[in-house]
């Protein structure tokens, strides 16, 4: 496997992680009391999510995002 090939396998995952957290926030959301989205939102979801890449609306973030290392790959495949 090339350097190429990993990073397309991680942004594949990095798509279905993201749909899978959607997929939770919306279960979540289903429900008819606030609480259980809202812990989940401010620990779990917010963890996961800040580590996918910068693009979220969350305080903070990962030092090293999965897309940080999906662009490393790719940069390193051009050299």
């Amino acid at each position: 496997m090339d350097r190429t090939e990993a990073a397309e396998i991680l942004l594949d995952a990095k798509e279905a992680i993201e749909q899978a957290l959607e997929q939770a926030r919306t279960a979540l959301r289903a429900l008819d009391e606030d609480f259980p989205y809202e812990q989940a939102d401010a620990y779990w979801l917010a963890h996961i999510r800040t580590a996918l890449d910068k693009e979220h609306g969350y305080l903070g973030g990962s030092m090293v995002t999965m897309q940080d290392t999906i662009d490393t790959l790719e940069r390193k495949e051009e050299d």
